[in-house]
């Protein structure tokens, strides 16, 4: 049974822009999405998202980075500089991978007569702490595996179900392709309708137990459940 109207006057909820590049790779059992396209300089976040929590060692097989090690709810940037198609892995789950697909700006494809030169290790940027977009409603400074994240695709939210406890925050992040606003429907009314825009997120932090669906309001039909447990 929801208890929905009750915990909307004692949660805190915010509406921000993700610190990070909204080209973000989530990694559950498998990468969300599987391939991601973008322009050179441009960079990539991947986030440990897998259950149970556990770390991963993300590999590039094109040798871009050293083999990096991802705890849970941390995250690993690295930047493009060079157009191509490089494939990236998990070290214990090698038949699962990825792929970024990057492409010439307008000024480097003026440049294309000039050897391209594979970017180095020096690019890339493991970072200590999940970006502020991981960051919860409730306190912004609260540790990001308290916290879990939920993905706005053009047709699906990734994961459909997720179970936390109460008190934990969940954000849902607008990677809907092509790039447009979403705006995301509680179906409880824990808030009013939200509209994100491409890369933006939105963060609710459930202080009931209780089962709670919502929605897209361009596509009703496609919903979601969050299912919060006492602890």
């Amino acid at each position: 049974m929801s208890t929905g109207m009750a915990a909307a006057k004692e949660t805190k909820l915010v509406v921000k822009s993700a610190d990070t590049s909204a080209n973000m790779v989530v990694i559950y059992s498998t990468f969300a999405p599987e391939t991601i396209e973008i322009n050179t300089g441009e960079e990539v976040t991947w986030f440990n998202f897998k259950k149970p929590k556990t770390p991963m060692v993300l590999v590039s097989e094109d040798g871009l980075w050293e083999e990096t090690t991802l705890y849970y709810g941390k995250a690993f940037s690295y930047t493009f500089e060079e157009p191509g198609t490089y494939v990236f892995t998990l070290k214990d789950n090698p038949e699962i991978k990825g792929t970024v697909m990057v492409y010439a700006s307008e000024l480097q494809e003026k440049d294309l007569e000039t050897p391209s030169k594979i970017a180095t290790a020096e690019t890339t940027r493991a970072t200590a702490e999940a970006s502020s977009a991981s960051n919860s409603g409730k306190n912004n400074k609260e540790n990001v595996q308290n916290e879990e994240k939920m993905l706005i695709y053009s047709t699906m939210f990734s994961p459909e179900t997720i179970e936390i406890e109460k008190g934990d925050t969940i954000t849902w992040i607008n990677l809907k392709r092509p790039k447009g606003p979403s705006v995301l429907v509680s179906n409880n009314g824990l808030w009013e309708d939200a509209t994100l825009y491409y890369g933006k997120t939105f963060s609710y932090t459930f202080e009931e137990a209780g089962t709670y669906t919502f929605s897209l309001e361009a596509m009703p039909e496609t919903k979601s459940t969050v299912i919060v447990r006492k602890k």
